[in-house]
C-alpha cells in the first residue's frame, strides 16, 4: 500500500499574504472535500501567527477541529513577536526564514514528499540578516546543491531561467557557459517528473538568445555566435534534444518546445504572466528535493485585508503532486 503525499507549506512572511492565502486554501479547497483528499499537508509556521490570522481574517469561523487535521511544525527557537500587516521587520524576515530551514529538514528526513513555499520579502529578509536573494538560493544552500536553476510553468510555458535577479546592465557578463549548460541540463532532467523517460522520449528544449533577433548574425551581438550556439550545439552532440538560440519574442509562439531557456528574469517571467497570471508556479531545478512555489511576492498592499486570491497555491500543491507521483514511478 503506497504511502500518502505529505505536502509541507511554508507560510512566508508574516506581514503578508502567506498565511492568509493558505488558511483560505485549507478552508476553501482541503476541508470542503476532505473525505477525498489524498494528500496531507503539514503547515510551518507560527502557531501563535494561525491564531492572529484566523481571529482578524475569518473571525475564527473556520473548522474547530484545525491542530487535529493538520499538523503544524514551528521552528525551534519559538518566541512571540508583534507585527503590522504591511511592514518590514527583522522579526517577519527570520521567521520566514525558519519555516523554510525546518521544512528543508523535514525533506531531507522524509517526513515530507515536497515543500511548497509561500512568499518571502526580500527586505525583510536582509533586515533580518539573510544575505540570500530570494528562496531559490537560500534552499540551494540548506540542501547542498550547485547546479540549480529557477523554473517558471504554467498550463502552456516550462520556462528554465539561466540568470535570475539581476539588473539587467549585469545580465551579460552573469552569462557563463557553465550557467547555460545547467539550465539545458535540469530542463531536460526535469522531464522525467513531468512524463518523459528521458531515452525513448526526451523533452524538446528550445534556447533563446540574448540579444534581439538572435544577434542578427554579430550586428546587434555576438554572444549567440561566441558562447549560446556552441553550448547548444555541444548539449545536443550529448544526446539532449535542444534548438536554438533562438529571438525571444516568436519562439514562445512555437508550441511544439516542452521547455524553454530564458538568459534573465523578465524574458520568462512576461510571457508567463501575460499567459497565466496568478496561475503559474515556480519551481527550483537540481535540489535533492522537490520545491514548487506561487507566483506572487507578499502583497503587502492588500496583507491583512481578506482578499488574496489560492489560485496560485492551488496550481502550486497540483505541481508538488505530479511530481513526487512521477519521481515515485521513476524510482521503481
Amino acid at each position: 500500500m503506497n504511502k500518502r503525499i505529505n505536502i509541507g507549506l511554508t507560510l512566508g512572511d508574516p506581514a503578508g499574504i502567506g498565511y492568509e492565502v493558505a488558511l483560505k486554501f485549507l478552508q476553501q479547497v482541503y476541508y470542503t472535500d476532505i473525505s477525498n483528499v489524498d494528500y496531507d499537508i503539514t503547515l510551518f509556521c507560527h502557531r501563535f501567527i494561525v491564531d492572529k490570522i484566523m481571529n482578524d481574517i475569518f473571525e475564527n469561523n473556520y473548522p474547530s477541529d484545525l491542530n487535529s487535521i493538520i499538523k503544524i511544525v514551528e521552528p525551534d527557537n519559538l518566541v512571540e513577536f508583534d507585527f503590522e500587516y504591511g511592514k518590514n521587520s527583522i522579526e517577519c524576515g527570520n521567521a520566514s526564514m525558519q519555516y523554510i530551514k525546518k521544512a528543508v529538514e523535514y525533506a531531507k528526513n522524509g517526513l515530507i514528499d515536497a515543500i511548497v513555499t509561500l512568499p518571502i520579502n526580500k527586505y525583510s529578509i536582509s533586515l533580518a540578516g539573510y544575505n540570500f536573494v530570494g528562496h531559490t538560493e537560500y534552499l540551494a544552500h540548506l540542501t547542498g546543491s550547485k547546479d540549480i536553476s529557477m523554473m517558471m510553468m504554467s498550463n502552456d510555458f516550462k520556462i528554465v531561467l539561466v540568470t535570475t535577479h539581476l539588473p539587467l546592465k549585469d545580465v551579460a557578463k552573469a552569462i557563463t557557459k557553465q550557467k547555460i549548460v545547467t539550465a539545458i541540463q535540469n530542463a531536460h532532467n526535469t522531464g522525467r517528473y513531468f512524463g518523459f523517460d528521458l531515452k525513448n522520449n526526451k523533452p524538446k528544449i528550445a534556447v533563446c538568445s540574448l540579444n534581439p533577433h538572435a544577434g542578427d548574425n554579430g550586428a546587434i551581438g555576438v554572444e549567440e555566435i561566441n558562447l549560446i550556439n556552441p553550448i547548444i550545439e555541444e548539449c545536443s552532440a550529448n544526446g539532449i534534444d535542444v534548438y536554438g538560440s533562438f529571438p525571444a519574442d516568436t519562439i514562445y509562439t512555437d508550441k511544439t518546445y516542452d521547455f524553454f531557456i530564458a538568459m534573465y528574469h523578465d524574458q520568462a517571467l512576461i510571457p508567463i504572466k501575460l499567459n497565466s497570471f496568478g496561475e503559474a508556479v515556480n519551481v527550483t531545478l537540481g535540489l535533492n528535493i522537490i520545491r514548487t512555489s506561487v507566483d506572487h511576492g507578499t502583497a503587502f498592499n492588500i496583507a491583512g485585508s481578506g482578499v488574496a486570491s489560492i489560485s496560485s497555491l492551488i496550481k502550486a500543491i497540483d505541481i508538488a503532486k505530479i511530481m513526487i507521483t512521477n519521481k515515485k514511478v521513476d524510482n521503481k
